[in-house]
């Protein structure tokens, strides 16, 4: 194991993640306590409530397993405890892979675990991933009451003017994961091709038989068994 895997998967750093993901999940389960007694408050069965947790339960399932393989896909290279934290909190595979690979190139490094890949690299792309997605969340602190108005004139005046704005940011923000396999062809523009193909087959299986349950799956079938074909593409 190289020097940087040492770093980690060193126990101070496992212990610095298990520390804010049981904070996560406390406040989580205060929240959870606290939606509870409000429903049995406004009249909601507790038969009614514990149904409710159930099926969240259940529906949350299936949509963790692209998670989980995308942490399998991140320990090789970044070690367990970040990658944990950051599924687990805040952040997607796409993000933190790329966030990573940029800040290893910054210290010129090839990529992720390339040769030259050391502790101070590593320690360069977890501060890359952090301040990278840091900005979402202080922004939301600072400016939420301001955005909400902003948007809810906008929405007054016109409302198809949001309508495109919110539009134009998310596929902004496909452009930026998508942009690199299409340019670079290859693996992973065959991956990417095939997820668009089994998400676009889940639409018409939903349409056609009318399954609306399938929603809730839908995108992590297309994740797995893109994840799949990708092994496929790999090995052609």
């Amino acid at each position: 194991m190289s020097s940087y895997l040492n770093i980690a998967n060193s126990s101070s750093l496992f212990v610095m993640v298990i520390i804010v993901i049981l904070f996560v999940m406390l406040q989580a389960a205060f929240f959870l306590v606290k939606a509870y007694r409000e429903g049995l408050r406004i009249g909601m069965s507790r038969e009614k409530l514990n149904n409710a947790i159930k099926s969240s339960v259940i529906f949350s399932i299936v949509p963790s397993l692209p998670i989980i393989l995308s942490l399998m896909a991140m320990i090789p290279v970044l070690g367990i405890p970040f990658p944990w934290l950051r599924l687990s909190v805040i952040g997607s595979a796409p993000y933190e892979l790329m966030a990573a690979d940029i800040g290893a190139k910054s210290m010129g490094v090839s990529g992720l675990g390339a040769s030259g890949y050391t502790d101070k690299v590593f320690a360069n792309s977890m501060w890359v991933m952090t301040f990278g997605i840091i900005w979402s969340l202080v922004l939301t602190i600072l400016f939420l009451k301001k955005l909400q108005k902003g948007m809810n004139n906008m929405r007054k005046k016109d409302s198809k003017w949001l309508e495109i704005m919110i539009s134009a940011l998310y596929f902004g923000m496909l452009c930026v994961f998508i942009g690199d396999p299409v340019v670079k062809g290859g693996v992973a523009l065959y991956t990417l091709l095939a997820s668009a193909a089994i998400m676009a087959l889940m639409g018409l299986l939903i349409k056609k038989f009318k399954a609306q349950w399938l929603n809730n799956f839908a995108l992590s079938i297309s994740m797995i068994g893109a994840m799949a074909l990708a092994i496929l593409f790999s090995n052609i």
